[in-house]
């Protein structure tokens, strides 16, 4: 890494140190809320992972157990048993010896996915600096704007994830780490930590993308590989085979099916919202601008389904075109492993909320890699380090955004969903980096 990417504290101006430390603590006074909401008020989705804990090693039907609200459990076996030291049981059954309280589970996951988003911060701003250019640096300091920048832009959503106690952190750094060690020829590492995200939520599977492009067989037999060991392998050791067997055959009958069709049972529509205001998709906002609100029923009419595959075509198409001859090639050698990798990477990943049908405000997180991207971009075309204007405004959007979804006096806002048209605009940007890419 280059002399000029260091934190150099006792250079930093005072609106540096001011910026640091808002969001420093905003990190610590938000754990004692978390923990208030999840464990005395019970908000959030984190019983979920902590009852499926509990279920799956004491033999409690893993995707029958229930949190507080009634939800479930939607994920393969292996991410359960991973929750293992956070199993809170049924209402009426003793909790194990070897699991927390759950105000203290609740605290030591809190700070694990804050410590969590942090590396994969710091990892991804490390990847961007390893060939950058000599950048000027009188105002701000690139190594610490380059952490902070995106974490602070999309605070409001990363602190839905953090107060849902979702594992987006965790699956943010998987994601990270396969498009970083990729870049740098780490194939096997590389394939172990997109397996590792795959088997806690399906979705990064989709970064199988630029292996298949390249034509890279290793790299996808061993992402099989990787995978086959946590989804069967580790499960069948703890638990059996038989007793997988039948876990993975709940999992698809009773969950996945209906999500994957846009038409679960009732059981599962209860749980998840297609059309809800916090919604990002694609389809989600077709369906509420056309019915002026919340549709009457809560699932894609037909034409937002048609929409959302429409605009998840065009996308990829849009990604696949300009990346040709920058991170993967139809005939010929492919091109090297280069910077065009990280950004096509951070702009399928920030694509996430908007091409999934079920996408949340927690989601958001996955655009922090392509918010840094646009931002070094901005720095190495005007070789100084300095604040992105229009960065600026899109955040400011961002955060309105998010407040839009309360209503009040956002309602104008709140049936198209503002963030949705604003993370549309950044993947426009993100693919203007990827064409001045070499």
């Amino acid at each position: 890494m280059q002399r000029q990417f260091a934190p150099r504290l006792r250079h930093l101006h005072w609106y540096e140190i001011a910026l640091i430390g808002v969001v420093a603590l905003s990190l610590c006074i938000y754990l004692p809320i978390v923990v208030k909401r999840s464990a005395v008020q019970g908000f959030g989705d984190v019983q979920v992972f902590f009852r499926a804990g509990w279920a799956v090693w004491t033999g409690y039907p893993l995707y029958e157990v229930a949190d507080h609200h009634g939800w479930t459990y939607h994920y393969p076996p292996f991410f359960a048993l991973l929750m293992g030291p956070f199993g809170h049981p049924l209402e009426g059954y003793p909790r194990p010896s070897w699991t927390l309280p759950l105000p203290a589970s609740v605290a030591v996951w809190y700070a694990l996915s804050a410590a969590v988003l942090l590396i994969a911060v710091d990892w991804w701003a490390r990847a961007l600096e390893r060939d950058a250019p000599p950048l000027r640096q009188r105002d701000w300091n690139a190594w610490w704007m380059l952490r902070v920048a995106p974490v602070a832009i999309l605070m409001p959503y990363i602190g839905d994830g953090f107060g849902r106690g979702q594992p987006t952190a965790l699956v943010l750094l998987t994601m990270v780490g396969f498009l970083v060690l990729y870049a740098r020829g780490q194939v096997y590492a590389a394939a172990c930590a997109l397996a590792l995200g795959f088997t806690i939520k399906l979705f990064p599977l989709v970064l199988l993308l630029f292996p298949v492009l390249r034509r890279d067989v290793r790299t996808v037999l061993a992402v099989a590989g990787f995978s086959a060991v946590f989804l069967f392998v580790v499960p069948i050791l703890c638990l059996g085979p038989a007793e997988v067997i039948k876990l993975y055959t709940a999992m698809w009958t009773e969950h996945l099916s209906g999500i994957f069709t846009g038409a679960p049972n009732d059981k599962i529509a209860a749980e998840i919202t297609f059309t809800s205001y916090d919604m990002l998709s694609i389809g989600a906002m077709l369906a509420r601008i056309a019915a002026g609100g919340l549709p009457a029923e809560d699932k894609l009419p037909l034409f937002a389904t048609l929409g959302q595959l429409a605009f998840d075509a065009v996308f990829i198409g849009a990604l696949v075109w300009i990346g040709h001859g920058r991170f993967w090639r139809l005939n010929g050698p492919q091109p090297r492993m280069s910077e065009a990798v990280l950004i096509g990477g951070a702009v399928l990943c920030a694509s996430l909320p908007l091409v999934l049908s079920v996408s949340q405000p927690n989601y958001v997180a996955f655009v922090a890699p392509l918010v840094a991207v646009v931002l070094f971009d901005a720095w190495r075309r005007s070789g100084e380090t300095k604040l992105v204007t229009l960065l600026v405004l899109w955040g400011c959007v961002m955060w309105i955004g998010m407040f839009g979804t309360e209503g009040g006096v956002w309602e104008p806002l709140r049936t198209i969903g503002l963030a949705t048209p604003a993370i549309a605009v950044l993947l426009g940007w993100g693919l203007l980096c990827l064409r001045r890419s070499p």
